[in-house]
């Protein structure tokens, strides 16, 4: 079940009852026990499809020492708490996941509040934010409750499976992502942040109002694209090698989705909601009209911020219009 990358790096596929289906976690073997990337989801099926995955290198649950993780999202941390209580492992994380990790823990209820506040400004229909409030309450017991015992440093340096690895501050999809860099193996575990076949989608931290996801995440992909990477393991879909290409394909897509958020606005004033209904359709599911309102807000925001369109707040809605005296030319996201 341990797909081997090099000696004692292992990738490991767990399965989600979700589209994408699974996520790869990764698995290095040192010399006092074991360092786990990432956990999946906290369910019987991927427990035992990890215990017997470590069964088949002749370890346990037992011999994991180390927990890192990529970002605070379910599938990528829900087994941590069990796992470190079985095991006692050091759980390793951004300090800007601390937050997310505390309300989930503890204050589901104003993190929900948040979510249902973001999106009744910004003109989500009321059915939808029921549906995404309960999705998100649901999205809690895929998860178990951890304590972070080390937050990353900049340029966190770590010995894992008996090579060096560097911790790469990727944040965009969340604040809090980062990836993980072998150099002298050229190998990338990217996590959410470059995946093969589609775009991550990007959050703004509802808790932090000054991030800029978009910007971010570009700046990020443009450190990514200076390292000497020869394979991209990502945490869906199939691991790929041409990583400057993925990134210009990334890029691309979202110069392009920042001009038609654009246009959208030129043709009249509208919500954020409004917006991503003339990019992305008026058929979505509930889950996704909430996936492609995050993802209009943040090339909205960008548009703020280069002066081309203005935000105005009235009854209780943010709406967003063409700004006096535009540029000539939008300029690059």
């Amino acid at each position: 079940m341990l797909e081997e990358i090099t000696d004692n790096l292992y990738m490991l596929t767990l399965p989600m009852p979700f589209r994408l289906m699974h996520v790869h976690a990764f698995v290095a073997v040192d010399s006092d026990g074991i360092t786990l990337l990432d956990t999946g989801l906290n369910t019987p099926e991927t427990f035992v499809r990890l215990e017997e995955s470590l069964q088949g290198i002749g370890k346990t649950i037992g011999d994991i020492k180390r927990i890192f993780i990529t970002h605070y999202h379910i599938d990528h941390c829900g087994m941590a708490g069990r796992l470190q209580n079985i095991s006692g492992a050091r759980i390793h994380m951004s300090k800007q996941s601390r937050p997310f990790i505390l309300m989930r823990d503890g204050e589901e209820f104003l993190f929900v509040d948040r979510i249902r506040d973001f999106c009744l400004i910004h003109g989500l229909p009321e059915g939808a934010i029921e549906f995404i409030s309960g999705l998100f309450l649901t999205f809690k017991k895929g998860g178990s409750s951890f304590t972070i015992d080390e937050f990353y440093l900049p340029e966190h340096r770590f010995m894992v499976g008996g090579k060096e690895m560097q911790v790469i501050p990727t944040p965009g999809h969340t604040h809090d992502h980062v990836s993980f860099y072998f150099p002298q193996e050229g190998i990338l575990l990217s996590g959410d942040h470059v995946l093969p076949e589609i775009t991550p989608n990007l959050s703004p931290n509802l808790f932090a109002p000054e991030f800029r996801p978009l910007r971010s995440y570009l700046d990020s992909l443009s450190l990514m694209g200076t390292l000497s990477v020869e394979k991209v393991y990502p945490a869906h879909g199939q691991p790929f090698s041409n990583l400057q290409g993925r990134i210009e394909a990334i890029c691309d897509h979202h110069r392009i989705r920042k001009r038609l958020t654009h246009e959208s606005v030129q043709r009249g004033a509208k919500t954020a909601f409004f917006v991503s209904q003339d990019i992305f359709g008026m058929d979505l599911p509930e889950f996704d009209q909430f996936l492609a309102l995050n993802e209009t807000y943040v090339h909205l925001i960008e548009l703020v911020r280069d002066g081309l369109i203005r935000e105005e707040r009235s009854a209780g809605l943010i709406s967003y219009r063409v700004a006096p005296s535009l540029p000539s030319n939008i300029p690059p996201p």
